[in-house]
């Protein structure tokens, strides 16, 4: 009789146990996601930390140029459980490519229009967090466990946080400058436009054309002194010349595309780049 009412208790241990969630695995927990560029890496990793999370691309990597070959196909298609993509590139077609190697990949494209260049997808702080909003959804509609999708929900709001600080701070940095009559930038990259919705009046001399006799003159007078490029070393001839001969400056921004793997043994991340990046724009915009 004993030995029945601990056999009872048990069972009725192990129903409460189950009801109470112990056993709610999540189907996602080990999993291993395989991302793109370093943004969407990063969002992943603030948002879901039970999975593996890797790039395709290596560290240092021109991702525009970039190739896979069948042989890492064919291995990432094996060992990915989710793909996550900016479907607006030629990333599209790699995920093409794992689905059929294996159809049971789950892909997730975050990506939406863009108005300057693909960049500005994370580089404006509000377009990151609108691919991380679309993240949160996706790996909560994937995962088996309520308590996992507490946890993701939960992650995001805390990256949500962080975002919309740089976010202010960003606008803030903006209006100081327009107060100032220094709210004036000049760049030399499509995707850096995006600055324009924050406040700044930007000049987008990217294209030749652009480079008219009368921002010659600005650089001559230093009406304006700086250029945002995304490369010192890849400029055009026109940026070049107003280097050389009107004294322009150039100013490289990190687009973030890839970490280096000085920028990954340093533990940099999103926000200490973006904060860096609004450090230099604060200098130039309010010295």
């Amino acid at each position: 009789m004993k030995k029945k009412i601990i056999y009872l208790l048990l069972i009725a241990l192990i129903t409460l146990t189950c009801a109470t969630g112990c056993f709610d695995q999540d189907e996602l927990e080990g999993s291993h996601i395989t991302t793109t560029v370093y943004p969407i890496e990063y969002i992943v990793t603030r948002l879901y930390t039970n999975g593996d999370v890797t790039s395709i691309y290596p560290n240092d990597t021109d991702v525009t140029n970039y190739k896979l070959t069948d042989k890492q196909i064919n291995d990432i298609s094996k060992s990915t459980t989710i793909f996550i993509y900016n479907g607006t590139t030629d990333e599209k077609e790699i995920a093409k490519a794992l689905v059929n190697k294996n159809n049971n990949l789950q892909i997730i494209d975050p990506s939406f229009n863009y108005k300057y260049g693909v960049e500005e997808l994370w580089l404006s702080p509000n377009n990151l967090l609108t691919m991380a909003d679309t993240i949160k959804m996706k790996l909560k509609e994937l995962s088996t466990s309520k308590y996992a999708a507490e946890e993701i929900e939960k992650n995001y709001a805390l990256l949500e946080e962080d975002i919309s600080t740089l976010d202010a701070n960003l606008r803030n940095i903006a209006k100081s400058a327009k107060n100032n009559n220094k709210g004036t930038i000049v760049i030399a990259y499509d995707s850096f436009g995006f600055l324009e919705k924050y406040g700044f009046d930007v000049i987008n001399i990217s294209s030749e054309s652009n480079i008219t006799t009368s921002i010659k003159n600005k650089f001559k007078d230093k009406t304006y002194k700086q250029i945002f490029v995304a490369d010192k070393n890849n400029v055009s001839d026109s940026v070049k010349d107003l280097v050389d001969n009107y004294g322009a400056e150039l100013i490289e921004i990190n687009t973030m595309d890839t970490l280096t793997e000085e920028e990954r043994s340093n533990n940099d991340n999103y926000l200490t780049i973006m904060n860096d990046f609004l450090n230099t724009l604060s200098n130039i915009v309010l010295s």
